[in-house]
C-alpha cells in the first residue's frame, strides 16, 4: 500500500506535466483546426502579427462577420490617404473576445493611430440571447486565456454551470480542446497537411477574398401583419435570421446589454485611455428596411453615453 502512494503521486505530476506541455504552452494551439473556433481566431491574430506594418498610420477593424473592412480595397488608397489596414474581425465574436484578442494584438496599446469596431446599433438593445453567457467565447479564447484571467473571465458568466466550465476551461484547457484532439489523433496526417497549408497560404485567402454576389432583391415586408416575403433559394437559416430581426417581438429593454457593453467595451476604451489610439465606433448596415417598433435612443448606452 505505502508503494502505491509514490505511483499515484508520480502519475498525477506526470499528467499534469504533460497537460502543460501540450495544452499550456502554446503547443497544441500550433496544431489546432483551423476550422475550429480556436484556430480560427488564432489564425485571424497570426495574420496581424506578421502583416508589413510600414509607418506609423495603422489602422485595425475589429468585429464579428459584419465588420466587412475589405482590407485589400482599403489598403488600395494607402498613397492617397496614408493610411494602412489591418482587421482582427473574426465571426461570432463578442466585445468580451474583442478585449482579449486586443490585449494580444496590441500588447502597448499604442501600436495603431484608429481602431474601428463594427456594432449592430449605438443603443445596446437587449436580444433574446445574454451575450454574457455566450459559451462559445471560451473556445475561441483557449489560447489567449492565463489563470490570471480565471476571475475576471469566468464571473463575468451569468449562469453557474458556465461559470464553472470556463474556470475548469483555464485551469484544464484540455477540456477546451477535447473534440479537435480526439480528432487530431483519428487523422493525423490530414490534421498535419491542414494546419501547415493554413499558416503558409491563409493569409491570401483571407486579404484577396471576393465578396459574395448574393443578394436580398425581391424581399419585402408587411409592418402591418408582421410579415417577410422571401425571395426565392434563400435557405431556412437565413430566412429565420431576417424575420428575427425584422418582425419578431423586440424583447423587453432590462439594460443587461448596456452593462455588458459598459463591462466589456468600457475596459476596452479604459486601455486606450492615455494612448495615442482614437476609438471609432461605427454602427453597420443592418438592412434596407428599418422597423418602425425600435426603442428610442438610449442615452445609457456606451456610445450614446460618451460626453464628448
Amino acid at each position: 500500500m505505502k508503494r502505491a502512494y509514490p505511483v499515484l503521486l508520480g502519475t498525477i505530476v506526470a499528467f499534469f506535466g504533460l497537460h502543460a506541455l501540450l495544452f499550456h504552452l502554446g503547443v497544441y494551439a500550433y496544431w489546432v483546426s483551423p476550422d475550429s473556433s480556436t484556430g480560427y481566431l488564432e489564425t485571424i491574430l497570426y495574420h496581424e502579427r506578421i502583416r508589413p506594418k510600414n509607418g506609423p498610420n495603422q489602422v485595425l477593424g475589429v468585429g464579428d462577420s459584419r465588420m466587412a473592412l475589405m482590407t485589400k480595397l482599403a489598403n488600395s488608397f494607402t498613397p492617397e490617404t496614408g493610411y494602412s489596414y489591418g482587421t482582427i474581425a473574426v465571426a461570432g465574436t463578442t466585445p468580451r473576445v474583442w478585449s482579449y484578442m486586443l490585449r494580444d494584438a496590441d500588447p502597448s496599446a499604442n501600436a495603431y493611430r484608429a481602431i474601428i469596431f463594427g456594432l449592430d446599433n449605438y443603443n445596446d438593445e437587449d436580444t433574446l440571447e445574454d451575450v454574457a453567457d455566450r459559451e462559445s467565447d471560451l473556445n475561441y479564447l483557449a489560447n489567449r486565456l492565463s489563470l490570471s484571467d480565471l476571475n475576471e473571465f469566468a464571473y463575468s458568466y451569468h449562469d453557474p454551470q458556465r461559470q464553472r466550465r470556463a474556470a475548469s476551461g483555464i485551469l484544464l484547457r484540455g477540456l477546451v480542446y477535447k473534440r479537435d484532439f480526439e480528432d487530431l489523433l483519428h487523422t493525423p496526417i490530414r490534421r498535419f497537411r491542414l494546419v501547415r497549408q493554413s499558416w503558409r497560404d491563409s493569409f491570401s485567402w483571407f486579404y484577396d477574398y471576393q465578396d459574395t454576389s448574393k443578394n436580398l432583391v425581391g424581399l419585402d415586408v408587411d409592418w402591418d401583419h408582421r410579415k417577410v416575403t422571401m425571395p426565392e433559394g434563400l435557405d431556412a437559416s437565413l430566412q429565420e435570421g431576417i424575420r428575427r430581426r425584422l418582425v419578431e417581438p423586440i424583447p423587453p429593454q432590462t439594460g443587461l446589454h448596456v452593462r455588458y457593453m459598459h463591462t466589456w467595451m468600457g475596459k476596452i476604451a479604459a486601455r486606450y485611455r492615455d494612448s495615442q489610439t482614437k476609438l471609432i465606433f461605427l454602427r453597420l448596415p443592418r438592412a434596407a428596411w428599418i422597423r418602425p417598433d425600435l426603442p428610442p435612443p438610449n442615452p445609457h448606452s456606451l456610445v450614446l453615453g460618451i460626453k464628448p
